[in-house]
């Protein structure tokens, strides 16, 4: 699957709410044509950094300079492994997430959560009662 970084970068946001910046690491040249110009492709490593943490996918990716990166298999969704459950998740910044910038978010101590009314709209205290 041939994807272009504005596309990978896409689904990383909507994955943890973070644009991922992107770098090559090892490039050296390839052996498989794009198919898209039918250009030898570089290998390389993708590393790419959310926030302050830097992810280093393990999978040697190939890489067209105009088209995109191509995702052999399983390397896809090896590189979406490594940013699973980092930044807030859901691509839109989550406002009410307690670990969100400016987000209202849930009460510090016993559980809770408030509405924009200031009414207590969940209150999540420890379980054991019924629904």
């Amino acid at each position: 699957m041939l994807l272009t970084l504005v596309d990978l970068s896409g689904a990383i946001h909507d994955m943890t709410s973070v644009v991922p910046s992107f770098e090559y690491k090892d490039e050296k040249p390839g052996k498989r044509p794009c198919p898209k110009c039918r250009t030898l492709m570089t290998t390389c490593r993708l590393v790419l950094s959310l926030d302050d943490e830097i992810e280093k996918p393990r999978p040697e990716l190939d890489r067209c300079a105009e088209h995109g990166i191509w995702f052999d298999g399983e390397e896809l969704a090896k590189v979406f492994q490594k940013v699973a459950g980092k930044g807030f998740g859901g691509g839109v910044g989550r406002k009410g997430y307690a670990g969100s910038k400016g987000g209202g978010g849930a009460d510090r101590g016993s559980g809770g959560w408030r509405g924009r009314s200031g009414v207590p709209e969940w209150w999540g205290g420890g379980g054991g009662g019924k629904w």
